[in-house]
Order: C-alpha cells, then structure tokens, then sequence
C-alpha cells in the first residue's frame, strides 16, 4: 500500500481540523467496509458475546484491574447487557483498526487515508464493535474527536449519548484483546484507580 504509518506522536501535533478531516474519512470507510458482502465470514456473535462476557472478570483479574472494578465488573455486565440489540442487521468489521494497520498520504498540504490491511481479526457483528479500536488506540479521550466520528458515520446528535457511551463500554470489556488497566494507562498513570464507571467517562468522554 502507498502511503506511510501515523505514529501518535505525529497525530497529537496535527492541527485540530485535520484530525477531524481524518476521522471523517476513517468514519466514511468503515461504512463503506460495513455494507460488504460477509456470507463467506463464519462467525456467531451472539456466541462471542457471551463467551466474553462469561470470562470477563478472569480477563481483567488476569490483566491487575483494580479491586474496585472487579467487584462492579459483574453487576455492571447484567446491567449493561440489554443495551446490545438482540435484533439487528450483521456486518463485516475489520475488528482492529488503529494506526498501525493504515497507512497515509499527504496530499496538497492534507493528510489523506490511503488503506487498510490486516484483517486477521475480521468477522461478522454489531457495527459498533468497528470503533472500539479506532476509540481505544487511536482516539481514545479526545472526546470531540469521538463526536466527529459519530457524526460523520451518520449518527445524529441527540444519539450520541449516555446509552452509547455505555454501549460502547460494554463492548470495551468484552473485546477479544480487553486490557481496562492498559487503557487507563493511555488516559494517565492515576486512571488505574479509576471506578469503571469513572474510567467509561474518562476513555469515552465524547459528553
């Protein structure tokens, strides 16, 4: 693929609007993404779900999530749950798009997405699943960077909300590569003691 890597370095020294020129696009191909063809990717994610869901606690346990956040963790889940819609249309999700697997251009002063690759992880789902790595590795904290992506994936402003923060948080924990004490790592050295309802403001901040 043409085009080079985005470390964070260079994003976080990236004028605000071309941060957001960059999300919009990111945010335009994954819809692109999401309305391909999938029948040829065997994946169950009502089976996913639940299997992630069922080896949540051991997963943070194992990752030295603090106290607190392993007590809440199991309440948190069944309360959490019912946000995920039982009925609704699969997709096909990269499952892991973050710097590291796209590459950029600049093009006339602007940096343009050239492509995606490694799709090791793709499979069929919920098409909100897509941001947790873009929310997590990419952008995570920038909550007006977050709004952008909603908004130019085609979300109105009135949903994006507390319920798509929780949703969003949800799917945090129950991501297949989940790490709660590495992503309050990124946010700052203090936010390992976070509650968990605390470190869902802080890494989805987009309210």
């Amino acid at each position: 693929l043409e085009g080079v890597l985005m470390t964070r370095e260079i994003w976080l020294g990236l004028e605000k609007s071309q941060q957001i020129e960059v999300v919009a696009q990111l945010a335009a191909g994954l819809k692109e993404l999401h309305a391909r063809e999938f029948q040829s990717v065997d994946f169950d994610w009502r089976q996913f779900v639940e299997a992630q869901a069922a080896n949540a606690l051991e997963r943070q346990k194992a990752r030295g999530v603090n106290a607190e956040i392993l007590n809440r963790l199991p309440r948190y889940l069944e309360e959490s749950r019912p946000l995920l819609p039982a009925d609704f249309t699969s997709v096909f999700l990269h499952g892991d798009v973050h710097f590291g697997n796209l590459r950029l251009q600049m093009k006339q002063g602007k940096w343009r997405i050239s492509g995606l690759f490694d799709f090791a992880d793709s499979l069929a789902g919920f098409y909100e699943f897509d941001f947790l790595a873009v929310g997590l590795l990419m952008i995570q904290g920038q909550g007006d960077l977050q709004r952008e992506l909603f908004r130019a994936y085609g979300y109105r402003d009135h949903e994006i909300d507390a319920e798509l923060r929780r949703r969003l948080m949800l799917m945090t924990i129950l991501y297949d590569c989940s790490d709660l004490r590495r992503y309050a790592l990124r946010l700052k050295p203090e936010a390992v003691d976070f509650s968990l309802d605390k470190l869902e403001r802080a890494i989805w901040n987009f309210l």
